[in-house]
């Protein structure tokens, strides 16, 4: 479960409006993670890299994500 707040502190600091991890679902090869103000989707290769060596996700990686955050 680690890896989920993980990943919304790194897209928090692209994006302070992401706010704090809440929960996760994994579907379709898809991981939904909810957060106190929204929801993100995440492939699952990306939750295994930031699993296995956090710093092969690149900056624009991250970036990208979090301009795809859903507010609601």
């Amino acid at each position: 479960m680690f890896i989920f707040h993980e990943l919304v502190l790194r897209f928090s600091d692209i994006n302070r409006g992401i706010g704090k991890y809440i929960s996760a679902t994994i579907e379709n090869g898809e991981c939904l993670i909810n957060t106190t103000t929204g929801h993100i989707k995440v492939a699952l290769s990306m939750l295994e890299k930031q699993y296995n060596n956090p710093k092969l996700i690149s900056q624009e990686e991250l970036q990208q994500l979090a301009s795809n955050f859903e507010i609601g």
